[in-house]
């Protein structure tokens, strides 16, 4: 059962995993954690769902069986409402064929989940039938149809995760087709996909539990494939991106891996100690991890640079114990015959021989029939040469006083013909190089003028918003200094006439107005500034804004899921700022009778959600209102992420990723 369950986290995970082991590096749990909390607490029953089928996927990964399966429980109990829910969840329920051996049934499923969902335009649509086309392929390689999972890659899984705009997974499936052109020895055009896969995943800002173990992986695949193409420069690069990294990181499987393309990097260029120390701690770090693929190639990889040290001994002692561990014929019979080197080295003939016919042996049951038809194919070749052969030779006899007669001649017009296209082609080229080099200096002017141009619009673009923003917000000071406090001290001023005329006015009613006139005073002054985010914290100021803005039409619930919040005061402003807007919007013109207030933070990433009952909006049609471009501007000052979910008469959703920096980092 459990080879069954590491099958099904390859195939959840495939399209960024080399090989068929689970790759780990940090320990996601905060991260898996933090998604349960957001799920536990959201009233949506479509979000809770959606992040239910996650965390089954999330706690698979981290083996948690047991709480894969009740949340993949509750997301199948949640979704009956929602069509799309109803699709999306044959994927995620497809895995429960491979557990019963039902391959079939596995298969169907997820060609089933690529037609029902090429109905949806949304990005979760466009990533999940990336991930089924893309496990489907892997079961045709696994069927030996290497062919027909190249073609599902390129011409099905990378358009669709494109769309999806993961970068991530689009980084993985780029990586899956170099692997293929990899296994067929056509690395030029390997290297080609993997530096693809090296952009995407280098690019990719969105958090995810495998984010930084596939950046690994496609730096560590990456540098084995170049040192193949002798490209030792660019691998060395790569190479020492990837040990940054697992530097910090001795007890992760991902150093299987690293220390066999850092061993070849040194054997390819005959650096052989150095080599052969990267394999050992190689061996030590699969032995630990029982990664027996990954030790085969380390073990194997350290013979071939022991043999060119004549390390005999120890190099057969690597053969042997490949022999015992291998259980494929094809790379016994590749043992077998270097074997049979190591003994023809050593001058033991006698074992040389019987290791090498050995590899005759199964050579020859191996390519037996192909072997026949080869001998017959070139023994008709042979025949039809001779026979051509004979044929030349007396044509050639009777044509060789004709063709002595016309030779000169015709030496001399060819010289003159060669010299005349020799001159052209020269001064063609030279050509054509002067101005392409011009062409290349002017293109790459316009280039940084489009650049500069870009930039210089872009801060333009912000500053307006900033300006237009503020001036929108003196305006709102200015009505309620006018409308508010204005009026009150007018009409005591009035009052206070009136009673110097007429006696009219006690000094209670005086006291009564000089009172609102101040708490209208301290309302303006709150909405400017909160007292409680200066003197307390986020948290409180939050909280006082939600118990303000809470009346008898609407009720609004603050979450606040920060353990240990140090986050600088203007970030914290940048945030206040954020939720009041979303808060005056909702009040304004969601007509709801709830609303959600949550946050939370991961690490260095704040997370906002605000969620409403109300009457929704079209979000392509309103996302460019004065509130909402404020949010948007504020959201790109923390470089953040924001996405908003509406759906007339069932509600609005608002989700906000912010990247932040703690106090005690920049100390």
């Amino acid at each position: 059962m459990k080879k069954i369950y590491l099958f099904l986290i390859f195939l959840l995970f495939s399209a960024t995993s080399y090989s068929q082991v689970i790759l780990s590096l940090d320990d996601d749990r905060t991260y898996i954690d933090s998604i349960a909390a957001i799920t536990k607490n959201a009233h949506s029953d479509s979000v809770k769902s959606i992040y239910s089928f996650k965390l089954s996927k999330l706690y698979l990964m981290i083996q948690d069986v047991q709480k894969s399966k009740e949340y993949l429980q509750q997301g199948n109990r949640l979704k009956t409402k929602f069509p799309f829910l109803n699709d999306v969840a044959i994927f995620y329920n497809s895995y429960s064929f491979l557990e019963k051996g039902d391959v079939d049934g596995f298969e169907n499923a997820l060609l089933e989940v690529n037609n029902k969902l090429k109905k949806y335009t949304n990005t979760e649509a466009y990533k999940i039938r990336a991930v089924a086309l893309q496990n489907y392929g892997v079961m045709q390689q696994r069927k030996n149809n290497e062919k027909g999972y190249m073609k599902i890659l390129v011409h099905e899984a990378i358009p669709a995760a494109k769309k999806s705009g993961d970068s991530e997974l689009i980084s993985g499936l780029y990586k899956a087709v170099a692997i293929i052109f990899m296994n067929n020895n056509d690395r030029e055009k390997a290297s080609e996909y993997l530096r693809d896969a090296q952009y995407y995943i280098e690019v990719t800002t969105k958090k995810s539990p495998t984010l930084i173990e596939s950046k690994m992986e496609t730096y560590i695949i990456n540098a084995e494939n170049l040192v193949e193409l002798k490209r030792f420069y660019d691998a060395k690069k790569v190479l020492d991106k990837a040990y940054d990294k697992l530097q910090n990181h001795p007890e992760s499987n991902l150093n299987d891996s690293y220390f066999y393309s850092e061993g070849l990097y040194y054997g390819k260029q005959n650096k052989n100690d150095k080599a052969l120390e990267s394999f050992e701690k190689g061996i030590k770090s699969a032995v630990k991890h029982q990664n027996q693929i990954a030790l085969n190639r380390l073990k194997f990889a350290e013979y071939e640079v022991l043999f060119k040290l004549k390390n005999f001994d120890k190099a057969k002692a690597n053969l042997e114990y490949l022999l015992e561990k291998t259980p494929f014929i094809v790379d016994q019979k590749n043992y077998y015959n270097e074997l049979s080197k190591v003994y023809n080295a050593t001058k033991n003939y006698d074992k040389a021989y019987f290791y090498s016919h050995k590899y005759n042996v199964i050579n020859d049951s191996l390519n037996d029939t192909k072997f026949k038809s080869e001998i017959v194919e070139l023994e008709a070749k042979y025949k039809k040469a001779e026979n051509e052969k004979k044929i030349t030779l007396l044509q050639s006899q009777n044509e060789k006083t004709a063709l002595l007669v016309n030779n000169n001649r015709l030496n001399s017009i060819l010289f003159a013909v060669l010299s005349v296209l020799l001159f052209l082609i020269v001064l063609f080229l030279w050509i054509l190089n002067k101005n392409q080099k011009k062409l290349s200096i002017q293109k790459e002017i316009n280039h940084e003028q489009e650049l500069s141009a870009l930039e210089n619009q872009q801060k333009l673009s912000v500053s307006n918003a900033l300006i237009e923003g503020e001036e929108v917000e003196r305006k709102r000071i200015a009505r309620d200094l006018h409308d508010g406090l204005g009026s009150m001290l007018s009409g005591l001023k009035i009052h206070l006439k009136l009673a110097e005329k007429e006696n009219a006015l006690s000094p209670a009613e005086i006291n009564t107005l000089l009172d609102n006139s101040i708490k209208e005073l301290r309302n303006i002054s709150q909405n400017l500034m909160p007292e409680s985010l200066l003197k307390l914290s986020l948290e409180h100021a939050l909280r006082d804004l939600c118990m303000a803005n809470s009346n008898a039409k609407t009720e609004i619930e603050f979450q606040y899921l920060v353990q240990k919040p140090n986050l600088p005061k203007n970030y914290e402003i940048v945030i206040y700022r954020i939720i009041q807007e979303l808060l005056i919007n909702a009040l304004k013109y969601a007509d709801a009778s709830q609303i959600l207030v949550s946050c939370s933070q991961n690490k260095d990433t704040f997370f906002i959600t605000v969620e409403d009952n109300g009457i929704g909006f079209d979000v392509f049609v309103k996302s460019n209102g004065m509130g909402l471009r404020n949010i948007k501007n504020r959201v790109e000052i923390l470089k953040g992420k924001l996405e908003i979910e509406s759906v007339l008469h069932k509600g609005t959703s608002t989700y906000i990723e912010l990247k932040v920096k703690n106090e005690t980092l920049n100390g």
